[in-house]
This record gives structure tokens, sequence and C-alpha cells, in this order.
């Protein structure tokens, strides 16, 4: 966590709140006296399609569960209408992060670690971070890690983008000599937070990915057709098609991989481009699992220490 406090900030609640950025971490003064007693809450927006659920989110869960196994591990969904429908059709209950909060709180648990299955610090995680802001007083000690992207080699701080894809391109179990270029499918976010893939786009550019790396979303910029000049400028035919998305749900096999005349895959191959689809979410990913375990681990640092 880092905090920039300047001398009139210390007077300014308002001030002190916003200059604090990284890995949130809040300790309640008139708490100190409990016992500590921890767990670590994993918030995701959920999905509704089972298997991609065990294989994504239940899986990155199962590596943390793993790596703390004398800790209470909880999950909890963001998507009210994930959870109602899950209950309906599977009748399986989970809770929302508020939900999940309370009940820690009323079994005696005093210090909690929220761990955040977010690509980017955009509308998801600013929900979290107002959950956050609204339960913090309620325990002893309460931390949130970082999103799966949000450091960009600012002093003193790590590069998450060009670590991330640096290592998920290079680990991605299919043979890239085989494409002209790959597509990287990413969710996109009303929030200004949107900007990160422009960022993530110039990274990959100067690091001069071969075969070639664009990035394209499915609710944000750039979208598909903002990508499609450039793949007819170089003649790049052969496309590899792949989700960044923790979970390889609607948007990947229905959007991105459907048989409907409007998905990306069908776009693409009216324009006479050779498709491949690659269909695994960052859930799946051993890579992007350790890279989950080490938001995970220093969150929890920051909270025990």
């Amino acid at each position: 966590m880092s905090n920039n406090h300047s001398a009139a900030g210390k007077s300014c609640p308002a001030k002190n709140s916003t200059v604090s950025i990284g890995a949130l971490c809040h300790q309640t003064a008139n708490l100190q006296h409990l016992n500590d007693k921890d767990a670590i809450l994993v918030i995701s927006f959920g999905t509704t399609q089972k298997q991609a659920r065990q294989n994504a989110i239940e899986n990155i869960t199962n590596k943390i569960q793993a790596a703390y196994p004398l800790l209470k591990i909880v999950s909890a969904f963001t998507s009210h209408i994930v959870i109602r429908r899950i209950k309906e059709n599977e009748n399986l209950k989970y809770n929302t992060p508020e939900q999940a909060l309370d009940k820690l709180a009323a079994d005696g648990y005093t210090r909690i670690a929220i761990v955040a299955l977010d690509i980017i610090p955009g509308i998801e995680y600013a929900y979290k971070q107002k959950v956050f802001e609204l339960y913090k007083n309620h325990f002893k000690k309460m931390t949130m890690s970082t999103p799966l992207l949000y450091w960009q080699g600012q002093k003193n701080h790590r590069d998450d983008i060009n670590d991330v894809f640096a290592t998920f391109l290079h680990e991605l179990p299919i043979k890239k000599d085989n494409f002209d270029a790959l597509l990287v499918f990413a969710h996109g976010t009303k929030h200004p937070a949107n900007a990160y893939y422009t960022a993530i786009q110039a990274r990959l550019n100067c690091s001069r990915q071969q075969p070639p790396v664009f990035v394209y979303t499915a609710e944000g910029y750039p979208d598909l057709s903002s990508i499609i000049p450039m793949l007819k400028i170089n003649n790049y035919k052969r496309l590899l098609l792949l989700p960044f998305m923790i979970v390889a749900g609607e948007h990947v096999y229905n959007d991105m991989n459907g048989d409907s005349m409007t998905s990306h895959k069908s776009l693409l191959q009216r324009q006479n481009f050779r498709i491949s689809t690659y269909l695994h979410g960052l859930g799946e990913n051993e890579t992007i699992c350790r890279f989950f375990l080490d938001r995970t681990k220093e969150t929890y640092q920051l909270l025990v220490n």
C-alpha cells in the first residue's frame, strides 16, 4: 500500500482517503482488543455456467485454499442476477460480498483479507472498494488486493501489464507460429479504467510480440471493428482469438465463438480471415493463477503484519 500524505492532507480526511493507492488496509482502533481470527474472502463477478465456474473461479479459490490450508476461505459473487440464477437452476446459494462479510462477522472473524478477482480497476473493482469502505469498521483489520493489472511500472512499483502479458503469452499452450496475429478479447468497461486496454496495446507494441497481438473488447474501446483495418493493412489472414477474461462464459462462447452472424468468428470469416479460437478463461491458466496467488499473498501479509 502506498500513502503519500502531505502535511496539509493530514488535516483533510477527504484528501487522506484519496491518496491511498495500491492494496487497501484499515485497522479499527476500538477493536484492537479482539483476538485475531482470520479469513480470506475471494470476490468475483460470478457466472451461471457451472463448468466455467468450476474451471476458473473455483480453480483459483481452491489454489488459495491449498496455499492457506488453516484459514477460512470464502467466495462471494457481485452479480445478484448470477446468484439468483444459480439458486434457481442448481439450488446453490452464493453470497454477495456484503452477505459474506456479515456472516464472517457473525461467526467471530476479526481480520479479513479480500482478494479481488478483477483484471483491471474498473466498475467491478470500484464496487469492491465501496464494500471495503462500508465494512472496514466492522472488523479489527481489513485488507484488499489490487486487481490482476494495476501497477504500470511507476517508481518503486512493478509493471503488472508487462509481467502478466509477457508470461501469459510465453506460456500459452498453443503453437503461436501457426498464426499471423493473436486477437486478445477483453471485457471492456464504461469506467475510465477502460484506458488500461490502450496501455496494454502500447506495451504489446513496444515489446514487438511475434506474432503481433491486438487487444479488443466486448463493451469498451477498442472494439473488433477498430482493429480489423490494421489486420487488413498488414495482410494478416490466420488469426487466433483468445479471451482475456476470468471465465470462458457467454461472452466467449456466444460473442466471440458463436455460430450467429454477429459473432466475432463469423464476422471475421466473412472478411476472408482464417479463424481459430482458444476457449479457456484466465482462471484455468496456471500462469494467471500464480499471479492471483501473488495478489493473495500480498494482501494477507498486509493483514497479519
